[in-house]
């Protein structure tokens, strides 16, 4: 059956092209934003019109359930288009969206990785303390639909199916890389390893660099983490716990630097889980398909950001940050962790942490 172009898809249009504001609010992103990434989805990643269906209607669709979360009857009673069509253009416009992905989330070569970011070297706090620097490393979880017993490998100790995402940044909060083949039961640690090992793309540290990570990851070479207390020793690490207080010694005064640092990531993943509702329900699709969207959405988070146009989201988050996630680490896996980091490789990063630590404090006294 055909359906003609309804009124509810009319007035959506005029309100989003008339209407900075709703655009921003319906489609998140400003309109001269979502007019380029028209313009290249069909220009450059043959993304088509029809007769009875325009691209700037396709991507809509797409875009409002992603940012919504939407459901497709939802979409089509406002668009005047069967639950069907609204299927098949969503997965039209998530395929050429994902291909987006070879131009705006690009592992980053190892030459990019030896450079200094601008933004580094200008901020007093950080340089040259943390000139080994390169991007900021964690994990999130994303809800997940799984049924029957398949569903058992994605609970998440918080009781909900989900996906293990890893995400890295780089200090514009810009998506650099990321895995998405986890399960939600996974350990933020053991993600990071299937990607080292399972992905020939992963972005391996060069010699003298290094990710941030937060003590739910071990300290070794290439990835730097903070101290981490115990019970004999009290080490504070999240900013809000330096509201109590300056830091007390030169192991708090590095995880306070470092926090501040490393919280690039957590500011990253805090806008783009605002801006795509659909990241806290995912639709009933299959897990490969679920994957897919999240893909998408940092696709289309990256091409919001380097298209350089005042976002209220991206300026809200730079100007207030984003409240640090209090890790949990059980005890099998902080013995795990702790395994790590007796080995070379944890020495030489214990090695770097001290130097940085005691730079840090030197300047500060």
């Amino acid at each position: 059956m055909v359906f003609e172009r309804g009124l509810g898809w009319r007035n959506l249009e005029n309100q989003i092209r008339n209407n900075p504001n709703h655009c921003m609010s319906m489609l998140r992103m400003h309109p001269e934003t979502f007019q380029y990434l028209c313009t290249t989805l069909e220009q450059r990643y043959s993304l088509k019109s029809t007769d009875h269906i325009s691209v700037v209607e396709m991507v809509v669709i797409f875009l409002v359930t992603c940012a919504q979360n939407d459901t497709q009857r939802y979409v089509g009673l406002s668009f005047g288009r069967s639950q069907e069509t609204v299927y098949r253009k969503f997965h039209e416009v998530l395929n050429a969206v994902e291909s987006l992905a070879c131009q705006y989330l690009k592992t980053p070569t190892m030459a990019s990785l030896q450079l200094y970011p601008r933004k580094l070297r200008e901020n007093s706090n950080y340089w040259p303390f943390f000139s080994g620097f390169i991007r900021a490393l964690d994990g999130t979880h994303v809800r997940v639909k799984v049924g029957g017993s398949d569903a058992v490998g994605y609970w998440d100790r918080h009781g909900q199916t989900s996906l293990n995402i890893l995400g890295i940044c780089d200090i514009n909060m810009i998506f650099t890389y990321a895995w998405l083949g986890a399960s939600g039961s996974t350990h933020d640690s053991l993600v990071l390893q299937y990607a080292i090992d399972g992905d020939p793309i992963f972005p391996k540290p060069p010699i003298g660099k290094y990710y941030l990570v937060d003590s739910g990851y071990a300290n070794r070479r290439g990835f730097l983490a903070p101290y981490r207390g115990s019970s004999k020793e009290n080490i504070r690490y999240h900013l809000s716990e330096f509201d109590d207080g300056p830091p007390r010694n030169k192991k708090e005064l590095f995880n306070k630097w470092h926090a501040s640092l490393r919280s690039v990531i957590e500011r990253t993943f805090g806008v783009w889980k605002k801006k795509w509702r659909i990241l806290d329900n995912l639709p009933r699709y299959d897990v490969k398909t679920q994957n897919r969207i999240v893909h998408a959405t940092m696709v289309l988070h990256n091409f919001i950001r380097l298209h350089k146009i005042p976002d209220a989201d991206f300026e809200d988050s730079d100007s207030s940050g984003q409240a640090q996630q209090r890790r949990r680490i059980e005890e099998e896996e902080l013995s795990r962790l702790e395994e790590e980091e007796i080995t070379m490789d944890g020495q030489y990063m214990n090695n770097v942490r001290d130097e940085i630590a005691n730079m840090i404090w030197n300047e500060h006294l």
